[in-house]
């Protein structure tokens, strides 16, 4: 399944009933500059805040969800709290597609969001996530609540933060952030509506500015090649996916290497080397910088407009987010089978993914020292 499937839907946000990374109306600007450096992160230091005990029942830190992806991203997903598709083993978070809805038109599956937030840090997630069978796991953060509500209002404005999306048989990742304004009127994302925001906490209607590019696929990060045939429920190899969230700088890894000193603080992070030949020229990493990315500047005019007191240049990536780990299958463009359709449990196709499991050894967040 081509990967740009996923971002051709995702680049569109739903401009007045819309949610969570669906279909609906977006502005893009220009595109994103990449960072001429070379990615590390040297001479620094980050000490540990929070290590979680991934062997404690999982919702004494983290909200498991007990909803359908119906209105958020339209994949067959129907989240369940019922101990069947969150749960911990043998001193791991385990997330798993577990079964087929009674009438067929759904697979119950495991989304949770952390109870704390954080407002900057690293964040550091080791995880064998599943492939094939039309799935599409993330590894992401959120304000708040499954809406995205936030300090600046409903999603987009008060942002997300994509870590990790992957789909299907690709062997890539997506890294990408999103972030919207407020209008007036329903699907008017043109320079002149960006210029004059509506300080309306984006609802009903708005804009997402992303740097989502199915086009060109400058958001994408080379994770590993993968083969569906190879077993029943396919998943890639145990990764390390780190996040630096710093301010006016989001940067993602795959695989870093980390050092350390004798007190146990990270003192620094270097990218894997890839050969570029080999992954078609998609690193092992991705940064955003403030200033050097048009979809993060856009939403300025808004912020200014709309929070002068309280928003800072950094707007909306300067406020408290929480972690989200979840498992959908299909939904996305090109895929087979979307919620409330039959083919959701077609065992040829996106019902094989039943059984599939995201398995999750840790998850850490550090503090940076300045």
């Amino acid at each position: 399944m081509p990967f740009f499937f996923i971002f051709a839907l995702l680049e569109v946000a739903r401009a007045s009933t819309g949610s969570l990374r669906g279909n609906g109306t977006s502005h893009s600007s220009r595109s994103t500059k990449t960072a001429t450096w070379g990615g590390a992160m040297l001479d620094t230091k980050f000490v540990l805040r929070k290590r979680y005990n991934l062997s404690r029942p999982p919702s004494d830190e983290w909200d498991i969800a007990n909803y359908t992806d119906a209105n958020l991203t339209h994949s067959c997903a129907n989240y369940t709290d019922d101990g069947s598709t969150v749960f911990a083993r043998e001193g791991r978070l385990v997330l798993r597609v577990d079964d087929s809805c009674p009438n067929g038109d759904c697979l119950t599956s495991g989304r949770i969001m952390s109870k704390e937030s954080f407002t900057y840090g690293l964040f550091t997630f080791s995880a064998k996530v599943p492939k094939c069978n039309f799935i599409w796991p993330a590894l992401w953060l959120l304000p708040e609540n499954k809406d995205g509500w936030g300090t600046y209002g409903r999603w987009p404005c008060s942002g997300e933060i994509d870590v990790l999306e992957t789909v299907h048989d690709t062997p890539d990742g997506t890294f990408n952030v999103v972030s919207g304004y407020g209008t007036e009127e329903e699907n008017d994302c043109s320079a002149a509506s960006q210029n004059a925001s509506t300080c309306n906490q984006c609802v009903p209607n708005y804009c997402t500015s992303t740097t989502m590019n199915w086009r060109t696929g400058v958001d994408r990060y080379f994770v590993e090649e993968v083969n569906c045939s190879a077993s029943r429920h396919p998943s890639w190899e145990e990764h390390t996916f780190a996040l630096s969230w710093q301010p006016g700088e989001i940067i993602t890894y795959i695989d870093p290497e980390f050092a350390w000193d004798a007190n146990g603080h990270l003192t620094s992070i270097t990218p894997k080397h890839v050969d570029l030949t080999r992954t078609k020229a998609a690193p092992s990493w991705k940064a955003y910088q403030h200033d050097q990315t048009p979809e993060w500047e856009a939403v300025g005019t808004y912020m200014q407009q709309c929070f002068p007191n309280t928003s800072t240049a950094n707007a909306p990536f300067d406020q408290g987010f929480k972690l989200v780990l979840n498992i959908a299958v299909g939904g996305y463009g090109g895929a087979p089978c979307s919620w409330g359709q039959s083919a959701c449990s077609n065992l040829s196709s996106c019902g094989a993914a039943i059984g599939s499991e995201m398995i999750v050894s840790d998850i850490s967040v550090w503090q940076r020292e300045i």
